[in-house]
């Protein structure tokens, strides 16, 4: 889900001339009010693909990792907190 801030800072990026007309060009459809817009969704998407990323890195590596012979205890509690829930 996107972060919405109060406030807005300006920046400036640098961009190819053909990044420049397709960003125009989807603006000027109508789909997005401005470019800035169609730029904050952008981000928005590429962070949250990059915070996925990580997390399945994370889980693959954990997935990775020899079983403790503590590990199907810790399940059953965890798995009957739950349900108690």
């Amino acid at each position: 889900m996107p972060m919405m801030a109060t406030t807005k800072k300006k920046t400036v990026f640098n961009a190819d001339p053909g990044q420049l007309d397709q960003i125009r060009a989807v603006v000027g459809t109508g789909r997005y009010r401005s470019a800035s817009e169609l730029l904050r969704e952008a981000i928005d998407e590429k962070l949250d693909r990059l915070r996925r990323e990580r997390l399945e890195a994370q889980v693959e590596s954990f997935v990775a990792e020899p079983a403790e012979p503590w590990d199907d205890e810790l399940i059953d509690l965890q798995a009957f907190d739950s349900e108690e829930s």
